[in-house]
């Protein structure tokens, strides 16, 4: 009878282990999937700094930040009216 509860704790035992070493496996590949999207975000992110800073003098120029101003972040000058126009 003893063997038999021994028997019985090491085999919840074994299968508590089991079921805790599954789960740590399935987050850490869900971790290294997760690594290597922002792994390529931040290459994709490091590209676009490098065509911006190789921009140079164009990222300065007042006319080229009125314009990223007003056609990416839709920004006016203060009193401007904007009309927006469909293609129906």
């Amino acid at each position: 009878m003893p063997m038999t509860i021994i028997c019985l704790a090491f085999v919840v035992v074994v299968v508590m282990c089991a079921t805790k070493y599954y789960d740590v496996r399935m987050s850490r590949i869900r971790l290294e999937q997760e690594k290597a999207n922002l792994e390529a975000q931040k290459a994709a992110l490091e590209d676009r700094n490098n065509n911006i800073l190789a921009r140079g003098v164009a990222g300065r120029d007042a006319d080229y930040v009125e314009n990223v101003a007003r056609s990416q972040l839709d920004m006016v000058y203060p009193g401007e009216i904007i009309f927006r126009t469909t293609g129906d």
